[in-house]
């Protein structure tokens, strides 16, 4: 069996992020287990988690905890896609953070993979890429890393207590709404329609309760449906473009290798060839 360790990373990195693209169906998928921690959530699609012998189910929003001594493997669901982010740590910074937490919100000190692992809501996966911008954008020193799970450790706070963390209810509805098709078309102007607010107003608050901006959000959801439309279709790039909401091909391929490390065409052609990895221990 594989043991994933931290040896290969930078120098003073402390954790990574990827972006994995799953195509194709395995009954068993090959097991590892590792020597950090990590998390991962579920942007597309339905799949598996096999972990510590047991197979549980994953769909779009799923929230999931890895200790390091997990034995553990991912497989999506027959005729599925699935598109993962996935965030690892070591462990000595988690560590440091359980050191300052009540017992029962030290989230990877739970044995029992079935107490880590969440079904979170469009809101909340919002926040996660919030969390995830900097790490995202090739940030990877110890604060950074800090900064993302103390705001995870924040928000499990709050989806264990049953609350919102004061998010309103119409934000939460809006967020929903706009993940859905061609929802994110009509920019933030559009977005701010759902919401029922002004685009002022609607700003405010998301920098508030999400700590990124109504643009931020949009740009997120049209690639998460161009992403979606160049393995499920044989439109152009252009037409994929200009149906997620880029008037521009040149700033959609800048957005999209940003958000998933690889060029739309490639992206296409590596969905349609085997299982993919992309930025995974991407330095």
């Amino acid at each position: 069996m594989l043991t994933l360790t931290f040896d290969d990373l930078p120098g003073g990195h402390e954790g990574t992020y990827a972006v994995w693209q799953f195509n194709r169906h395995v009954a068993e998928p090959a097991l590892h287990d590792h020597t950090f921690h990590e998390l991962f959530w579920i942007e597309e699609g339905r799949g598996w988690h096999h972990v510590n012998g047991e197979r549980r189910a994953l769909e779009r929003g799923s929230l999931v905890l890895v200790r390091a001594d997990d034995v553990h493997g991912v497989a999506c669901a027959e005729g599925e896609r699935m598109r993962i982010v996935n965030v690892a740590f070591r462990r000595e910074l988690w560590r440091a953070r359980a050191a300052r937490l009540p017992a029962e919100w030290r989230w990877w000190d739970r044995r029992e993979a079935t107490r880590r692992e969440w079904r979170l809501d469009a809101l909340r996966v919002e926040r996660l890429r919030a969390l995830a911008q900097d790490l995202a954008a090739g940030a990877r020193d110890v604060v950074t890393i800090e900064a993302f799970v103390a705001g995870v450790a924040a928000m499990l706070a709050n989806v264990e207590r049953g609350t919102g963390g004061g998010v309103p209810e119409w934000l939460r509805a809006a967020c929903s709404r706009l993940q859905e098709p061609g929802a994110a078309r009509e920019g933030t102007r559009g977005f701010a329609a759902l919401a029922g607010c002004s685009p002022a107003h609607l700003a405010r608050e998301v920098r508030r309760h999400l700590g990124c901006t109504p643009t931020d959000m949009v740009n997120e959801a049209r690639l998460a449906q161009a992403a979606h439309a160049l393995v499920t279709s044989d439109a152009t790039l252009i037409v994929v473009a200009e149906e997620a909401g880029f008037g521009n091909l040149g700033h959609f391929h800048r957005r999209f290798r940003a958000r998933f490390g690889t060029t739309p065409h490639a992206y296409r052609r590596a969905a349609g060839e085997r299982p993919v990895l992309h930025q995974a221990w991407r330095g």
